[in-house]
């Protein structure tokens, strides 16, 4: 049972072990000498067996009266082994480039309550830079009572953030008070209006929204935050200190 475990696993399913097993221990016989060491239907082993021959395992021996089949040494088991490593290392090159050039696919999860929400906001400011645009009155009163401690965070953990912010009372009291070298905050034109919180940091975005419940959207994906950042860039580079 060992050794045809073992015959298993070099590519070979039961049927087709048992029949070579029983081959080498009869050294050579005919399809009916080898069902009945194999202990498989006369039919099935024959099919068995040319399957084997397809494989380099038995070759055929025609005599006069009958057709004898005797097995290949088990080296040759090792020398088709051999044959495929050196045809993937061969080709591996080619199929690790493609490999490395597969599209990302988006990883997208979706966060509610207010609890989620701000167990994101706290893994979002575990980061070393977070870009934000949005509004400071987009956000829940609970909400910004209970991540407030993040604003501390980005200062002691010298966490580089940029914040564009809508053009309304809140947003500008809080840009005079915590807009610093490290966490800079820019106010838009008084028409242009963000009606979510909007974050990217490493090669995620995040969408806020509480207009009826706190929920938020993760996209995971370095083509979407590449995006979100071009269009952040582009947005700060337009607005005055």
């Amino acid at each position: 049972m060992e050794l045809i475990n073992t015959l298993k696993k070099l590519n070979l399913n039961e049927k087709e072990a048992k029949v070579y097993l029983a081959i080498l221990e009869i050294g050579r016989g005919s399809v009916q000498s080898i069902s009945r060491r194999a202990d498989i239907k006369r039919p099935t082993t024959y099919i068995i067996l040319e399957d084997l021959r397809s494989k380099g395992l038995v070759s055929l021996i025609k005599g006069a009266e009958k057709v004898i089949y005797t097995a290949e040494s088990p080296e040759k088991i090792l020398e088709e082994q051999t044959k495929k490593e050196k045809i993937i290392k061969e080709n591996l090159p080619e199929l690790l480039a493609i490999f490395n050039t597969k599209k990302e696919k988006p990883r997208v999860r979706f966060y509610e309550g207010e609890e989620r929400i701000i167990d994101l906001y706290n893994e979002i400011f575990k980061s070393k830079k977070v870009d934000i645009f949005g509004s400071i009155n987009a956000i829940s009163s609970n909400i910004l009572d209970k991540i407030w401690w993040n604003l501390e965070k980005i200062e002691k953990k010298k966490i580089k953030v940029r914040e564009i912010l809508q053009n309304d009372k809140e947003s500008i009291k809080f840009a005079k008070k915590y807009s610093s070298k490290i966490h800079q905050i820019k106010i838009t034109p008084k028409n242009f209006k963000l009606p979510t919180d909007n974050v990217i940091y490493k090669n995620k975005l995040v969408i806020f929204s509480y207009k009826d419940i706190p929920m938020a959207v993760v996209i995971e994906s370095s083509d979407v935050a590449t995006t979100y950042k071009n269009i952040f860039e582009l947005l700060w580079d337009n607005l005055k200190k």
